[in-house]
This record gives structure tokens, sequence and C-alpha cells, in this order.
């Protein structure tokens, strides 16, 4: 996590819990004549990429072209809906803790699904242009395991962000933190992953069985890659150094906590993912065939898509109704 999910300032004392903690935290502590209107553009940009987001699943899945990643991002969307709700609700309601602590978990756990995303996408692209090392069983079942690596960052997350603000024990506090410290240095470590995957992919030799996949060049789908992963890597890479950083009192917060980096770091960064893909169409170029397991299975042909003589027509017409979005 960020500072953000650890700490909040409060200026009554806490009777019971849930107890807030008074360090401060990335994004300062909201007000209604600031926070609101920023809040509220973000709210309808979020919502745009969800209605965006699922449209374009459905339409794809009504022909059969299955890309879950869309459905994916659709989640994350819908997750920062809700931290925008919680966020504006708690800046009316400057001290419920539960608001705040709500509205920080929303906000610090969607984006680990923009991360798993964008390594499978990395993951696609060095499949394809180098199959004998992106096919093998090592590099698979390591990304494999990263995944779970992911979901035992959101228990422990939750567990420990939980228990910390159930007590006033400063143990539990303390591991509470390096809890946090530890999970935000692994999503560092594993958004490294795709720009080393980006990278082999452009320096290694060109294979012989290297192959295209979805729509457009493989130029083009390592230009949208990159793009992706230089925000994933300075989010990550941001959230990971608030962290680790010492945690300062709420009367004086650092430059990092200024509400500037709130927006244009944690949220702005966010919103340009989101509307990469969007825009780019990632659905298209980064779709490959249910069931490919190994090398050539990319380019194959699928029956269900490629047997019917109104396919084309069929992708057209998909296009159309997500260009009228």
């Amino acid at each position: 996590m960020s500072s953000t999910s650890s700490s909040y300032q409060t200026q009554t004392f806490q009777h019971g819990p849930p107890y807030a903690p008074t360090t401060a935290a990335v994004g300062g502590h909201p007000t209604i004549t600031t926070d609101i209107p920023a809040l509220s553009i973000f709210l309808i940009l979020y919502i745009l990429g969800a209605v965006s987001n699922m449209t374009i699943f459905q339409l794809n899945r009504r022909r059969g072209h299955k890309f879950l990643a869309s459905w994916a991002m659709f989640g994350f969307c819908m997750a920062r809906i809700v931290s925008m709700i919680l966020r504006i609700a708690w800046t009316t309601r400057i001290h419920n803790a539960r608001l705040a602590i709500a509205a920080s978990i929303f906000l610090n756990l969607g984006v680990m699904v923009v991360y798993a995303v964008v390594l499978v996408l990395a993951s696609r692209v060095l499949r394809a242009e180098q199959p004998g090392l992106g096919w093998n069983v090592v590099v698979r079942k390591g990304v494999k395991v990263s995944y779970v690596g992911i979901v035992v960052c959101v228990v422990l997350l939750l567990s420990f962000i939980i228990a910390s603000v159930e007590t006033l024990n400063q143990d539990v506090r303390t591991a509470a933190l390096w809890v946090q410290r530890g999970a935000n240095l692994y999503l560092l470590l594993l958004n490294c992953i795709a720009p080393i995957f980006l990278l082999l992919s452009c320096i290694l030799p060109s294979s012989p069985d290297a192959e295209n996949f979805g729509s457009g060049s493989m130029k083009t789908k390592k230009l949208i890659l990159a793009t992706a992963t230089f925000f994933c890597l300075f989010i990550s890479g941001f959230r990971c150094g608030t962290i680790w950083a010492a945690p300062r009192p709420a009367s004086s917060p650092a430059w990092y906590d200024h509400r500037a980096c709130f927006y244009i770091i944690l949220l702005g960064f966010e919103i340009c993912i989101i509307y990469l893909f969007i825009f780019t169409r990632f659905d298209q170029k980064f779709w490959v065939p249910n069931g490919s397991n190994g090398a050539g299975d990319y380019s194959r042909k699928v029956d269900d898509e490629s047997s019917s003589g109104d396919d084309d027509e069929k992708k057209a017409a998909v296009d159309a109704d997500v260009q009228s979005v």
C-alpha cells in the first residue's frame, strides 16, 4: 500500500475502534471545495471507462470473441467508482474513520487488477516473438505463481489493515506497516516483469517460429504495452516509496503527500491506462484464440470465427457499435 492505506489524519479523539492513524497521508485531508470537484471529474471518467469496457466485452462475446481483459478492466473501473464515492462521502464527513478506511482499501487494492492485465499482455507478446522462451514451462509457471502472489497480497493486506485500525496496540500496527511495505515491494517487482518481457522480445534474435496475433502489427502492440508498463511502474514505484518512507505527522506532510501527487500519479496515470486500452482497441490487438497452449496457437485459425463467410461483416458491425459508444 501507499501511505494512503495506513495513515489518516483525524482531529478528534477516538473513543473506540476503528482508530484512524494521525500520520500524514497521500492526498492529505480532503476538503469540500477542492476535492469534491476533482473527485467528481474522476468519477465520471471511471464511469465512462466501465461502460466502454463492458460494452466492448459484451459486443465481442456475442460473436465468440473471448477477451477477459476487458471484463477485468471493467471490474477495476467499478472498484474505482466505489472508491470515488466513498472518498466524496468521507469528504463531507471528515471525522468518520470508517469511511476513510473503506475508501483507502478500495483505492489501494483495485490497481492490482491493472498490474495483472499488463502482465498477461506482456506474456502474450513474449510468447509470440520468442515462442521457445515465452512458452517455457518455468516461465509459464513463474507467471502463474506471480498471480497467486497478488491474491496473497490482497488477503494479507486486508487482514492486517483491518487489524491495525481495530486496536491501539503498537506491535500490531507495526506489523501491519511492514506487511504493507512487503506487499508494495512485491508489487513493484511484479511490475518489473512486463518491461523485462518486452525488452527480451525486442533485443533477442528473431525466432523463426515468431508469429503475430490479434490485429495490427507487433510494433504497435509493443508501443501500447511499453506505455502501459511505464504508468504501472510509476504508480507502483510511487506507492512503494511512500509506504517505505518514515511516517510523518499530519501537521508536517511530505511533498509526496500533496494532492497533486494523489490526483496526477495515483488516479491520473490509471485513467491514462484505461483510455489507452480503450482507444487503441486492445481487445482486438491483444486477442488470442481460446485454448492457446503452445507455439503456433496464437496465429492458428479458429473455426467459430473464421469458418463463416460473414465474419468480416460481424467484426465491422462490432467495431461500428463500439465507435458509437
